[in-house]
């Protein structure tokens, strides 16, 4: 049907700029109307989590704080 559901997770509620903006990104990215469920979730810090069916994009704070921990880690023991 061209039509598709994409649920964002944000640490702060979003805009309706903001909102039109990711569903039109999304709209692009899938090629499918994207109707968009938004959520909030202070753990994430700060950016998003999309998922649009098993398809997630994560540009959280949280997993960017988590890879660089990852790294430090890494580099500790070389």
């Amino acid at each position: 049907l061209g039509r598709g559901k994409a649920t964002v997770t944000s640490a702060i509620p979003l805009s309706e700029p903001i909102i039109h903006g990711l569903q039109e990104r999304l709209r692009m990215a899938t090629g499918k109307e994207i109707y968009l469920e938004t959520r909030v979730d202070p753990s994430i810090v700060g950016g998003f989590v999309a998922q649009i069916g098993s398809t997630i994009y994560d540009g959280s704070v949280r997993t960017q704080l988590k890879k660089v921990r990852e790294h430090l880690l890494k580099s500790e023991y070389r």
